[in-house]
């Protein structure tokens, strides 16, 4: 059954953050510093991404790999400051994006496996 209205806690409300990073390795590391402290219930990994960015007025072109963190919001403070930690960027993309529509026992099983 698909929870169409949000009627848990918001702190409970699942989110996807989404953080690039350059190697396969950095983003085990990530992956398995936010299981480890119950921070994300799943995260997959995209391999071979080509981003192209403006950075230090330049336009720069590179493969990384997009993690795509499954959590919920009262997680998201310590999932950042966990990436900023071990992070090889200066400047990590870290975005959280709310989901509104969720699977009942999907949700079940997320905020199960980080708490």
């Amino acid at each position: 059954m698909i929870n169409n209205e949000v009627n848990y806690d918001k702190k409970q409300q699942p989110c996807i953050i989404l953080c690039t990073t350059n190697s396969q390795s950095n983003a085990i590391k990530i992956t398995q510093q936010l299981l480890d402290k119950h921070l994300a219930a799943c995260v997959s990994l995209l391999p071979e991404l080509t981003s192209l960015y403006r950075w230090k007025n330049e336009i720069v072109q590179d493969k990384e790999i997009l993690l795509l963190i499954k959590s919920i919001n009262k997680n998201q403070p310590a999932i950042f400051d966990t990436i900023k930690e071990i992070h090889p960027y200066e400047t990590p993309e870290l975005i959280k994006l709310d989901i509104n529509q969720v699977d009942d026992g999907y949700l079940a099983w997320i905020i199960k496996s980080v708490i």
